[in-house]
């Protein structure tokens, strides 16, 4: 078994796909919407993670996470943690997930999102930011409600670049 050289050019679309979906992250919304923002980055972090496991793995979750944190303005390794687990989820259904229809890749977006969100709420609890209520899922929801669209557009980005 041989090692491929490592090539800048191969990590282009990762992090053309990460840029875009921070951008998604912070631009403003109008307040009746901004609850139902999408996790853009954990979104991207799954998929490749799920689909290619050998270009990102849990270390670049992790500096995702990170990133997500600085322009959160959370606590600093809150989310960080959180989209690392992410990408461990994903790599370890890396070999069944693509066998799945996008139906079903939905539902599980859908739930490691709402994981990744219960953990940061359970965090927050814990520094005395109190909310009420599973409002806080409602961005689980819409991910798992984009998840083919982000994954179509994410499979078209490695065409273009000829993976």
């Amino acid at each position: 078994m041989s090692k491929r050289a490592f090539r800048l050019k191969d990590y282009v679309p990762v992090a053309l796909s990460l840029f875009v979906a921070c951008a998604l992250t912070i631009v403003p919304l109008p307040m009746k919407l901004v609850e139902f923002r999408p996790e853009w980055v954990c979104m991207v972090v799954f998929y490749w993670a799920a689909f290619h496991p050998e270009r990102f793995g849990i270390t670049a979750a992790w500096l995702s996470g990170l990133l997500l944190d600085i322009l959160d303005g959370s606590l600093l390794g809150m989310q960080a943690l959180s989209v690392s687990a992410i990408g461990y989820v994903a790599l370890r259904l890396h070999s069944r997930l693509a066998m799945y229809p996008f139906s079903y890749q939905s539902v599980i977006v859908f739930l490691v999102v709402g994981i990744h969100l219960t953990a940061g709420h359970w965090i927050q609890g814990l520094f005395g930011v109190v909310s009420g209520g599973y409002g806080y899922l409602i961005p689980a929801l819409s991910s798992g409600l984009v998840w083919t669209f982000v994954a179509l557009m994410l499979i078209a980005l490695q065409r273009g670049f000829r993976w």
